[in-house]
């Protein structure tokens, strides 16, 4: 039943964005390394260590929670259900160099979409709160990816993760309105 509900709701913003004349296209996406890029950039600054697995979980939760919390997706490139977790395949290409080792340096490669990211005030206070994650096991945060009935969960393995089920998952268990 809840989930007839959450449907709805997403539907009812759809029709409400495109109503007012735009469509989620319009809406400002980045590519999962750019976040990714913003994330060990700041992580950087604050002497906190963080991992490629680490990145990918933490691009992963903040386009998750960006439907449930700012009603937009966040990331415009798709997830993967990797066995460690959901994967953005381009940011995992970029880090895989450092294996287990800490990220020393942003990829290079999203320079003008990082000076959007960090012009956008409210996205970086939004973003800010994932920084923390980095200080978690990274195995932790493959596990918290990994919950039962949850989208990784719910996609066969190496399978690009179904967007709407990413939206709908974050919005009902963690949307505010």
């Amino acid at each position: 039943m809840l989930m007839n509900v959450m449907i709805v709701e997403i539907i009812l913003f759809f029709c409400k964005k495109i109503k007012e004349g735009g469509n989620m296209n319009s809406i400002q996406k980045y590519r999962g390394l750019a976040i990714a890029d913003y994330f060990v950039k700041n992580c950087i600054e604050q002497n906190i260590p963080v991992t490629n697995m680490s990145i990918l979980k933490m691009i992963y939760f903040a386009h998750g929670f960006s439907y449930a919390l700012r009603h937009k997706p966040l990331i415009k490139d798709p997830f993967l259900a990797w066995p460690w977790g959901p994967v953005e395949k381009h940011t995992y290409d970029c880090f895989k160099k450092y294996s287990a080792n800490p990220i020393t340096s942003i990829s290079g490669e999203t320079n003008d979409e990082l000076i959007k990211i960090e012009k956008d005030k409210e996205l970086c206070i939004f973003l800010d709160k994932f920084i923390p994650l980095a200080k978690a096991s990274p195995f932790v945060l493959s596990d918290k990816s990994h919950v039962s009935g949850g989208p990784w969960d719910v996609t066969p393995a190496f399978k690009e993760i179904d967007e709407k089920i990413i939206q709908v998952y974050f919005c009902a268990k963690y949307g505010n309105e």
